[in-house]
């Protein structure tokens, strides 16, 4: 048996922000690691060849000291030794031999430096106990013959003089390094602000609206992304407008043998042909109802899309709204013997009158359809902060939460749902809200059953002037 395959790891994609930001940056850190490299070399080559000249000073006075009589011998005395050895940061040790390897002065376990004679020094870096330092070898001749001089220091003072020289060097370099990071991520973020701009239009715009993007003005080098896209949306607003005539054209053909089917009923029922039959002529009349209801929300659904394709909006009155919707269906509901009541505040929006009516229309047609007989309906208007609302209250057996987004589907509906709806009513809803930027709420009511509404963005962000951004 072939062992699991280990699941494949998300792939990280970096935005066009991140990669030029890399691009640009990388290679700065790379010249400035370099420039800390090669600095640290010239400050410490700067730094020894001051100090090695000091160091050659030191030899030469150790030399002025010795004397060739009769015996090779160093004239220092103790004070000119305490100078010698003198340093407020590093420690100074010496020793002088002759030919043989004699100790003439100075420290007995400094080892020697090889030089080739004078004038011809010679340098080199080695412990001392236990200690790193910098030491010169330096060949006097005498007629006793060569005298090798050693002298070796710490190298306190090397590392803060390096350190000095290092940070004068480095700190412009880093100030601009950092200003120059500064200026590329705000010219990046400018830079970009094209692509951002862009992206927050098509944001805003509900699914219907398929209008060119406008390119004038945008970077040339995204112009013909956007004429892709702008190609893209015309074939789409092809497509849905031959979607949205074949379904006007169907539902307007359909209306016409239905209103002779729903005549020929009438006719079939006065004559007499149904009277050993009432259920028969319920049924019929019942179906003919449910596609007539059908084909009605069809044209609707197809004037909704056309309508967000193409918005043009208006300031509307909620509470107007709300009042209409009182005298179109308090006669179903007294049939009904539901209690259809309204509590209306003040609150107006942007947006197309004719769709708001047809979305809370649909609200309060479901809520009749579904509540109990005798029930109750509230449709209420207002505000909430800063946003409006349009909602609608019953008392039925309301959704269950867990089907609270497929309702929202066309044509569909909740197994063993009572009544003659189509599935299109929430659809409808959704549609005018998207073109409205509004959101939908479903909640349960207070006393059971459903609560439905509309919830408006602010002012401030409300759809304006036949655009809906």
């Amino acid at each position: 048996m072939p062992p699991p395959a280990k699941p494949l790891r998300p792939q990280v994609v970096l935005g066009l922000r991140q990669r030029l930001m890399l691009a640009i940056l990388l290679p700065l850190a790379a010249v400035f690691a370099g420039s800390i490299f090669f600095g640290y070399r010239l400050a410490e080559e700067t730094a020894n060849a001051a100090f090695d000249l000091a160091l050659a000073d030191s030899a030469l006075d150790i030399a002025s000291h010795i004397e060739s009589g009769e015996l090779l011998r160093v004239e220092l005395s103790g004070e000119a030794e305490a100078m010698l050895r003198r340093d407020s940061a590093d420690q100074i040790f010496f020793s002088v031999r002759d030919r043989h390897g004699t100790l003439l002065a100075g420290d007995a376990d400094l080892p020697s430096v090889d030089a080739v004679g004078a004038p011809h020094p010679a340098f080199a870096d080695r412990d001392f106990r236990g200690t790193a330092t910098r030491a010169i070898g330096y060949r006097l001749h005498s007629p006793h013959g060569e005298v090798l001089i050693t002298v070796a220091e710490t190298l306190s003072k090397r590392r803060t003089a390096s350190a000095k020289i290092l940070a004068a060097m480095v700190g412009p370099t880093l100030a601009v390094i950092a200003a120059t990071f500064l200026a590329v991520y705000f010219g990046v973020r400018k830079g970009l602000r094209p692509l951002v701009t862009i992206e927050r239009e098509i944001a805003t715009r509900s699914p219907s609206d398929l209008r060119a993007i406008a390119a004038e003005a945008t970077p040339r080098e995204i112009r013909p992304l956007l004429a892709r896209l702008n190609a893209l949306f015309a074939l789409l607003r092809q497509s849905a407008e031959a979607q949205r005539r074949f379904l006007t054209d169907a539902a307007h053909q359909l209306r016409t043998p239905l209103a002779g089917l729903q005549t020929q009923i009438e006719l079939a029922a006065a004559e007499g042909r149904f009277a050993g039959d009432p259920h028969r002529l319920r049924r019929l009349d019942d179906a003919t109802s449910r596609i007539a209801h059908l084909v009605d929300q069809l044209l609707l659904f197809a004037r909704a899309e056309a309508a967000g394709a193409a918005p043009v909006f208006e300031t509307v009155s909620l509470a107007t709204l709300a009042e209409r919707a009182a005298s179109i269906f308090l006669d179903r509901a007294l049939a009904r013997e539901i209690d259809l009541g309204f509590e209306i505040a003040p609150a107006t929006v942007v947006g197309i009158p004719w769709l708001l009516q047809e979305a809370l229309a649909n609200l309060i047609d479901n809520a009749l359809r579904y509540a109990p007989s005798p029930g109750v309906v509230t449709v209420r208007s207002g505000r909430r902060g800063e946003r409006a609302f349009l909602e609608v209250e019953d008392n039925g057996p309301g959704i269950p939460t867990a089907a609270r987004e497929r309702v929202f589907e066309r044509f569909y509906r909740l197994p063993g749902t009572p009544g003659s709806g189509c599935g299109l009513g929430l659809a409808i809803v959704r549609e005018i809200a998207e073109v409205h930027r509004a959101t939908v709420e479903l909640a349960d009511a207070e006393h059971g059953g459903l609560r439905i509404g509309l919830l408006f963005p602010a002012a401030a962000n409300a759809p304006i002037g036949g655009s809906a951004e």
